[in-house]
């Protein structure tokens, strides 16, 4: 999987006021784009459950035509997601550095049809809090639009599971202050 880090994304992330599907799993209803995409209702359930040290608040999808390449057909997302079981102090250098675990875990999947762009930004927590967030974008080929999406579900789930991976490392390793 190819894999690109954007540090200082120029769009910032407005956290306030968010469906809160830590608190209230059953909201995954009111999203359309989880009920049509069964993938991305899973990805976004398991990073919301209660022993994910992650919380989302912003997710969309969408497809595109590339008419210069044989796979042609591009599906993609993007999903805002914050370290929620973060001491409060959690800064840009905690999602740099949990960014680039992430991404040197998810390099090591095979293959050219998926990519993903992790994207650091500013984040408006609330009203009169600023943090940061990590902005998750997935994309992937095919030559038929069944095809990208199929491979875009399949990206999902490992995207899914290397972020649990890094979490638990992250976690585990002593002194670290980045996750309780």
């Amino acid at each position: 999987m190819q894999v690109v880090i954007m540090n200082d994304s120029p769009q910032s992330c407005d956290v306030a006021g968010k469906l809160d599907l830590r608190e209230d799993p059953g909201a995954i209803e009111r999203i359309e784009i989880a009920r049509r995409h069964p993938a991305l209702r899973g990805f976004l359930l398991s990073l919301n459950a209660e022993e994910s040290p992650f919380s989302t608040f912003g997710c969309k999808v969408w497809n595109d035509d590339q008419d210069s390449d044989a796979e042609r057909c591009i599906f993609a997302s993007r999903v805002d997601l914050l370290l929620s079981r973060a001491p409060a102090g959690v800064g840009k250098e905690q999602y740099e550095e949990f960014a680039r675990r992430l991404a040197t875990l998810l390099e090591r999947e095979p293959g050219e049809s998926i990519r993903a762009e992790l994207h650091i930004a500013r984040a408006e927590i609330s009203r009169d809090r600023q943090g940061f967030c990590l902005r998750l974008f997935l994309f992937a080929r095919g030559a038929r639009p069944e095809q990208a999406q199929l491979r875009w579900s399949l990206g999902t789930a490992r995207v899914q599971q290397a972020l649990l991976f890094v979490a638990r490392a992250l976690r585990h390793q002593s002194g670290a202050g980045v996750m309780d």
